[in-house]
């Protein structure tokens, strides 16, 4: 493990000095792996652990939450990260890698009694302009930050309900893309997250910790979910939200299943990032950090899916970065 105070890659080509800097990244990326960020984690202070039987037991029934889908931003990316083109029905297909357009969604759910949580950070105002000072130069050039098209930020959205405060943040995984949002909110506010997401040791997070780290600069702890052997935890105890935990994408990635005044909604962050992969039950590409076990979690949250919905009329779907048919963003 690294030693945290020798800073990410982000700081060391930041002396000015880019050819010692990048002998030193092959150096680091050659001998250690480093954890996502440097922020604390501890148990989360909600939820108990059901049966998967339990989080569908009233799936047909409208449920006491207000679901908003809002489209944060656009931005395009290579279909090879988001897809693995490798796999027989993608090959089957003719799929070729690409730049694929896609989006960034934060969810808003208004409990009755709990108060208004995010899904995901969304994006902050502070990705108005051309550059983002949270975002380091490697970061922005290499996930192609210059694609990236602010379209309602988080300030935007608290406006518009009447600055109602926020009582948490869901995460799905705590990759860049779902954490950019936080300057646009409290200081302190509390975030919720999948076991071992922010601890798992990558050597990539030794280029992307320093960025992670500055996004997340509000957040004094990241709060971690229990999940049993049934891999679920029922987040406000009274059967309206429910968290899966279904690793592969990252460490600790959650899938909610939230049981709305509009129906049951499935928020599934990158287990699927693309329409097409829930459709053919096709796991991301190189963006993964387990494809074998992303695939696992996939297969197993489309069993669930199709055993308590098999006509396809309960549970509207949310891929990570695109919307299916019917499920398109709006209040």
């Amino acid at each position: 493990m690294m030693d945290e105070r020798q800073g990410s890659f982000e700081d060391i080509i930041g002396t000015g000095n880019l050819g010692r800097g990048l002998m030193t990244l092959c150096a680091v990326l050659a001998l250690a792996a480093c954890s996502a960020t440097d922020v604390p984690t501890d148990v989360a202070d909600r939820g108990e652990s059901v049966s998967v039987e339990a989080a569908f037991e009233n799936i047909a029934a409208p449920g006491p939450i207000r679901f908003e889908k809002l489209e944060s931003a656009t931005w395009s990316v290579p279909l090879s990260g988001l897809l693995n083109l490798d796999h027989p029905k993608a090959r089957a297909a003719g799929i070729e890698d690409r730049e694929e357009d896609i989006s960034i969604y934060t969810y808003v759910l208004t409990h009755p009694t709990e108060g208004m949580f995010l899904v995901d950070a969304g994006v902050s105002e502070s990705f108005r302009g051309d550059e983002n000072a949270d975002i380091s130069w490697l970061v922005s050039k290499v996930m192609n930050m210059d694609a990236l098209k602010l379209k309602r930020s988080n300030r935007e959205i608290l406006a518009a309900h009447d600055e109602q405060a926020i009582a948490g943040v869901f995460l799905t995984h705590i990759h860049l893309d779902h954490v950019m949002g936080f300057d646009d909110l409290p200081e302190g506010t509390p975030v919720y997250l999948g076991p071992g997401d922010a601890q798992y040791a990558a050597a990539t997070h030794a280029a992307t910790r320093g960025t992670t780290d500055r996004l997340l600069a509000k957040v004094d702890r990241l709060q971690e979910w229990t999940f049993n052997d049934g891999k679920v935890v029922d987040v406000f105890g009274d059967g309206s939200l429910f968290a899966f935990h279904a690793p592969g994408h990252t460490a600790g990635l959650t899938v909610y299943l939230a049981r709305t005044t509009r129906g049951a909604q499935l928020i599934m962050g990158d287990l699927t990032h693309t329409r097409w992969g829930w459709e053919n039950g096709v796991e991301p590409g190189s963006y993964s950090v387990d494809g074998p076990r992303s695939a696992e979690s996939l297969a197993w949250i489309k069993s669930l899916v199709d055993t308590y919905d098999p006509a396809g009329d309960l549970i509207a779907v949310h891929p990570g970065h695109q919307s299916l048919e019917g499920a398109t963003p709006g209040r």
